[in-house]
């Protein structure tokens, strides 16, 4: 029972041991302190922006199911995939070649992959963080943050920004390189639909020309019209002669006048019946016939000229989505030179290094005063002498 420690022994001991474990821990702090003042002090800024991603309005329903991408441009991408974008070596590369982060890293004497070198280092002082809502599931995202940290707060507020930057001319390049084939393939199709309508126009002409149509509801009318009214004057030149035989002989200028009249207006009814008359009336036979082809070639005319004019207005909706300077994202703050290091904390270090020296120091008190209390004749000291007696002789071989 005598051998046995309690808890008021160990605080006995350490009390006794008081002033060296304070002044040993006050130097130990001081000296840490004063050794991280001389390392490399960090600093970061922060930029905080809105991706602006895909989305209904409620007013979709009164707009008969247009969406409000149809009037302020639709987005191509997801918010995550701007962290994606944010993270490409596009970016990256560019940064490191607009502050020559090669040598701010001092990988300018590395003759093997230097920027490969400099890329893992600059991701290793930059860091993307989301803002996501709260909730179960898939979530969506509220607001990135992009934080780089850098010797120079200038400097590191300059990357931020400039990473942010290169962000939107990035998503801007993707955004109208989609629009690229679109307008290629449209260019295409007005080609042809420009061949198309002109030889529509060509034929319709030649036809008109051929068949002297020159507007065919119009000609058609006036043919009826004429073998109606010949048909009726006939008629009426046939009673007239019956009347006139009456009391004239078959020979009589004015029967011979009606006959000439009548055989005049059969033979026109008869051109008009098969071939038309003049350049003005088409054929009645025909005029089915001729009316298709019109009609075929007036559609196919007009079709292909109504085609192109849509192609084109589709062609300027494209170029004009193109082109517009399309914001991809909402900055909320921009990067600003920090006023205080990010790191080294000093006092974490301070913390780190006197727990360390305490877990030393504190058990090494008690087994010494421990052991200085025990008889030499213990079991304990003898092994420990013993053990001390192996380890001289060892070093003396």
């Amino acid at each position: 029972m005598d051998n046995e420690v309690n808890l008021l022994d160990l605080l006995i001991i350490l009390a006794k041991q008081k002033t060296k474990i304070i002044v040993s821990g006050i130097i130990i702090a001081v000296t840490v302190f004063a050794g991280i003042s001389f390392f490399p002090k960090y600093y970061k800024s922060q930029v905080v922006f809105l991706p602006r991603g895909n989305s209904s309005s409620m007013l979709t329903p009164f707009l008969g199911g247009v969406s409000m991408s149809d009037f302020i441009g639709e987005n191509p991408f997801s918010k995550r995939q701007y962290i994606e974008i944010l993270n490409s070596r596009h970016i990256v590369e560019a940064t490191i070649e607009e502050f020559d982060l090669i040598k701010y890293y001092e990988q300018h004497k590395n003759k093997i992959n230097p920027l490969d070198k400099t890329i893992k280092l600059l991701k290793k002082d930059i860091k993307i963080d989301i803002e996501e809502e709260g909730g179960l599931g898939i979530t969506d995202v509220l607001s990135i943050s992009l934080s780089v940290s850098n010797k120079n707060p200038q400097t590191a507020a300059d990357i931020a920004n400039f990473m942010i930057k290169k962000l939107e001319e990035r998503s801007r390049e993707i955004y109208s390189q989609s629009f690229a084939g679109a307008i290629n393939f449209l260019d295409k199709q007005v080609e042809e639909s420009i061949v198309k309508s002109r030889n529509a126009n060509t034929e319709l002409e030649n036809f008109q020309k051929a068949n002297n149509i020159y507007s065919l509801q119009t000609q058609i009318d006036l043919s009826l019209s004429t073998y109606a009214a010949n048909l009726a004057e006939i008629s009426v030149a046939e009673k007239q002669i019956e009347i006139l035989q009456l009391t004239q002989s078959s020979s009589s200028s004015s029967i011979i006048t009606l006959k000439n009249r009548i055989s005049y207006m059969k033979k026109q009814n008869k051109k008009i019946e098969t071939d038309g008359y003049g350049s003005i009336y088409p054929g009645l036979s025909s005029v089915i016939d001729l009316s298709d082809q019109y009609t075929q070639l007036t559609l196919n005319s007009r079709m292909y000229e109504q085609l192109k004019t849509l192609l084109l207005q589709q062609k300027l909706n494209t170029q004009i989505k193109m082109e517009r300077d399309y914001s991809t994202i909402y900055v909320i703050d921009y990067a600003r030179p920090a006023q205080y290091k990010y790191k080294p904390k000093r006092v974490k270090y301070c913390i780190i290094v006197l727990a360390l020296w305490y877990a030393y120091l504190i058990p090494s008190i008690i087994i010494k005063d421990i052991f200085e209390k025990l008889p030499e004749n213990d079991p304990t000291i003898q092994k420990i002498t013993e053990f001390k007696k192996t380890l001289s002789f060892g070093k003396k071989r």
